[in-house]
């Protein structure tokens, strides 16, 4: 499988995830797999949406997915152990990258209204979850960002649409991903999203 299409099909497991549509999650998973892409990595992009859509709808989509997951062997014997020094500095690091010179700003900001989350964003999000080894930065932006233009979170949307790009993804990948989210977003979901990212209307 090609990088684009392994993209786009870990930006339509992810949209069907969003949309907490089961049956897609688990005909998603298996398409994925069957065309090439790991059950680690679908394991992965599946993990890393409790980020975004909470640990109910991460839990439906292990549910549905839990056929294949098993039957390709994407599911790990253990979790990965406690590092939150590690977590922290890789997390750092991650965030660093995706948002550039405007990683202060981001962190003053959220310390602003809250220095927990702010906190958990580093610890918890970028270090413990999205650097996580089994599928690259450009991936899990895809993933990401077709997650957000189901849930119309169009602040995070446009910074996660930078962020792709900085971390060695293209404005066109950004497009793919948005447009793979069409069957669970809608047209008019998909439209804004590409406006709202500086990519004309689809």
């Amino acid at each position: 499988m090609n990088k684009p299409e392994r993209s786009r099909a870990i930006a339509r497991l992810s949209a069907a995830i969003a949309a907490n549509d089961p049956k897609g999650v688990a005909g998603e998973a298996d398409d994925a797999i069957e065309a090439g892409v790991s059950a680690t990595a679908v394991y992965e992009a599946i993990l890393q949406s409790y980020l975004f859509v909470g640990f109910p709808r991460t839990i439906e989509a292990f549910l549905a997915a839990k056929a294949v997951l098993v039957h390709h062997g994407g599911i790990p014997a253990a979790p990965e152990p406690p590092s939150p020094a590690e977590w922290t500095a890789r997390g750092e690091a991650l965030c660093r990258r995706v948002y550039g010179r405007h990683y202060e700003k981001l962190v003053d900001t959220m310390r602003e209204f809250s220095p927990d989350l702010a906190a958990w964003m580093i610890l918890e999000g970028y270090g413990k979850t999205l650097s996580r080894s089994a599928l690259g930065p450009v991936e899990r932006e895809v993933g990401v960002l077709a997650i957000l233009t189901v849930t119309k979170m169009w602040r995070q949307l446009r910074s996660h649409a930078i962020g792709t790009v900085s971390v060695g993804g293209t404005r066109e990948l950004v497009r793919s991903a948005i447009e793979a989210a069409r069957p669970w977003a809608g047209d008019d979901t998909v439209r804004e999203a590409l406006k709202t990212t500086g990519l004309g209307e689809g």
